[in-house]
């Protein structure tokens, strides 16, 4: 089964971390500050630095031993219209809503 050499890893790795990042990344790094409390957001950002790494992986290998890897197309479930989320008082006089509810399966992936 065909793998990913090395220097293919640290290419995929370098070339994610590097739109993160890097010189023209999204985000900048600063070193961390006695002050710093924000552990929620660093956790939610690090978690989806992982992800992002990970999809990277999982798609190169894929595309390498010839898999197709299918993407979603849409939402599992139909959203409510924006006025429910806005003016959720005003919505609930009108007619009833059913939010979607989600395996623990599916909140992960979703999430990830």
């Amino acid at each position: 089964m065909p793998e990913l050499s090395d220097e293919q890893v640290f290419a995929l790795l370098h070339g994610q971390l590097s739109e993160l990042v890097g010189a023209q990344g999204k985000w900048t790094l600063v070193p961390r500050s006695e002050n710093d409390t924000d552990v929620i957001f660093h956790g939610l950002k690090a978690h989806q630095i992982a992800a992002s790494l990970t999809e990277v992986l999982r798609s190169e290998t894929a595309l390498l031993r010839g898999e197709v890897v299918a993407e979603p197309t849409a939402l599992p479930w139909t959203p409510a219209p924006i006025s429910v989320w806005a003016e959720p008082e005003r919505a609930a006089s009108n007619a009833p809503v059913h939010l979607p509810s989600f395996s623990a399966a599916e909140r992960a992936r979703l999430v990830a």
